[in-house]
């Protein structure tokens, strides 16, 4: 048997539907008295198989996560424009000195 688990702690912004903790357990099909090659290739399956489920679940979270920061980003850059912040102010002082 194989097993993983994570636990993150996303922002609080992100669906509620995703769970943030989860074990996952993987059989590995085959047993020492097979012998080491076999049990190996066993062994080797379990690991891309959970590789993958956890790619997957992993790029939900990251795609959920980076959707909320993009906004959070975009509110910060209008505000900064809204507050006189920018390039222009940054070029004008260049031409004084």
């Amino acid at each position: 048997m194989l097993s993983f688990s994570y636990e993150l702690n996303p922002p609080r912004t992100v669906a509620e539907d995703l769970k943030p903790s989860k074990t996952r357990r993987f059989q590995v099909n085959a047993s020492l008295s097979q012998g080491l090659k076999k049990y190996y290739e066993g062994v080797a399956l379990a690991v891309r198989e959970a590789k993958d489920v956890l790619g997957e679940e992993l790029t939900t979270w990251r795609d959920a996560v980076g959707s909320s920061e993009e906004y959070k980003e975009t509110k910060k850059t209008q505000k900064r424009e809204l507050d006189g912040e920018g390039s222009e102010g940054d070029e004008d002082e260049n031409d004084a000195v």
